[in-house]
């Protein structure tokens, strides 16, 4: 039966032909579907620990339990919008570029200058976004996204670099508006600092998903509609008005609403200098995502010499599919394990794991055990997210949250673009030992971080004041 499933023999032939790809890679889309099913059943079946209620100077008005589940979900509502339209113009820009008739090198310095603009306007973008509002923040995110995506429509490279250094601009947007916005709104609602972990594991299962759902999406508007390889594009531009108009009835927040931009670089730069636990988590945040990264542009000539022979071509969407369901699981994972374990803890175990994951491929050539590891390491980028995310909330104060996100990009941001141009001279092999690494630098700083006291776990932070 193994090798029927693998690649060999009349039932495997009759199997594929039958299914239209390889049989192991439904297969593995079935089991871990099932394992994130079970995931999402233990979840809801499993009695979460009531959090400690904050009280003193925390304020006597806590939110409740109801009021909180209606935040989430309108929270909820816009984040899986904008990452559905973020993941959209993911699945068919190289392909897009490549229609155009640009070179292979024309589209990876499209993609190093997104990186690049990235790391030069972070160091403005957080004190834009804590002087004039997060709200703001995001609402210039839409604004930009829309204009992004209406660039890819011309074929010639100036108004796709114009694009690309937009988007460098918008995706530090991304991930640092919307946050610090979060952040900030869940404690101006006072609810109870530990509920924050619970809305950081909703977001990574949702980028998970709504990952998955990009792909059948991208693939009904290109090929059912007819749409070509632009069609994602034009989806993406629907979805960021949609979340245009969710995020404007939003209340605003502010960080330091009278510093000068200066100001709050060298205010975020002193606290970092004086507070070991923020550059501590920000060398963690950078070697992990640098790793993931140049994962991501790797995983695809490393895992593909290596599967079974096949008369159908590498299922490369499918395979996709099963990372983007590691990833929700690990996000349930995070959640469940938040129920025993401190989140800093289960972030050192996950960056072990990561550890683990990315050195197997260097050890092993067997297509299965790599196979295997990948989906690991996903599992982990899964559980990564929120973990990261609920350490972020407790250690940078809130007048400089944007500010501090940003400066974190620009070391993220510069790890990339070596990382990319590092395929293009360096083995999968020689990339997957030095992600390795990255990744075990990471675990001894979380170890180390640990250590902090400012890194208080989830019920001292609710009891600080008792």
């Amino acid at each position: 039966m193994r090798d029927a499933l693998l690649g060999h023999g009349a039932f495997h032939d009759a199997l594929e032909e039958r299914l239209g790809c390889p049989p192991w890679s439904v297969i593995l889309f079935a089991g871990l579907s099932v394992v994130y099913l079970t995931l999402q059943v233990l979840q809801r079946a499993t009695v979460r620990p009531s959090p400690t209620v904050p009280s003193g100077d925390k304020g006597d008005a806590v939110g409740s339990e109801r009021e909180f589940r209606a935040f989430q979900w309108r929270w909820g509502v816009v984040y899986a919008t904008i990452m559905l339209a973020d993941w959209l113009q993911g699945t068919h820009m190289y392909a897009l570029y490549s229609s155009y008739g640009l070179s292979k090198d024309n589209i990876g310095n499209l993609f190093i200058a997104g990186f690049a603009s990235g790391a030069v306007f972070s160091t403005v973008i957080g004190p834009f976004v804590d002087r004039f509002g997060r709200k703001a923040g995001c609402v210039l995110y839409c604004v930009l996204e829309i204009l992004i995506n209406a660039l890819e429509h011309f074929d010639t490279m100036p108004p796709l670099l114009v694009g690309r250094v937009l988007g460098g601009i918008s995706t530090s947007l991304l991930f640092s508006a919307f946050e610090a916005w979060l952040v900030s709104e869940h404690r101006a609602r006072k609810f109870p600092e530990q509920w924050l972990e619970r809305i950081f594991s909703l977001n990574g299962a949702l980028n998970g998903i709504t990952a998955i759902a990009a792909g059948l999406l991208a693939q009904f508007l290109t090929v059912n509609l007819g749409m070509g390889n632009i069609g994602p594009f034009r989806g993406a531009i629907a979805l960021t008005v949609l979340a245009l108009f969710q995020i404007l009835p939003w209340d605003e927040n502010y960080g330091d609403r009278t510093a000068e931009v200066s100001a709050s670089l060298r205010l975020a730069v002193g606290t970092m200098s004086r507070q070991p636990s923020l550059w501590l988590l920000g060398i963690v945040q950078s070697l992990f995502e640098g790793a993931m990264y140049t994962f991501v542009f790797n995983w695809v000539p490393l895992l593909e010499p290596l599967a079974p022979q096949s008369k159908s071509p590498f299922p490369h969407g499918l395979v996709f599919a099963c990372f983007m369901l590691c990833i929700a699981s690990g996000s349930s994972i995070f959640e469940l394990a938040g129920r025993r374990l401190d989140s800093r803890h289960i972030l050192a175990l996950t960056l072990l794991v990561a550890t683990i994951g990315l050195a197997t491929p260097v050890l092993a050539t067997s297509f299965a055990a790599v196979l295997g590891s990948f989906c690991v390491f996903e599992a982990c980028c899964g559980a990564f997210g929120p973990g990261c995310a609920t350490l972020r909330s407790r250690v940078i104060p809130s007048n400089i949250h944007s500010t501090v996100l940003n400066l974190y990009r620009i070391t993220l941001n510069l790890a990339v673009v070596a990382g990319t141009k590092g395929s293009t001279v360096a083995s999968s092999n020689t990339l997957f030992a030095a992600c390795a690494l990255a990744l075990a630098l990471a675990t001894a700083c979380q170890v180390a971080l640990n250590a902090d006291p400012r890194v208080r776990s989830a019920a001292e932070v609710a009891g600080k004041s008792d």
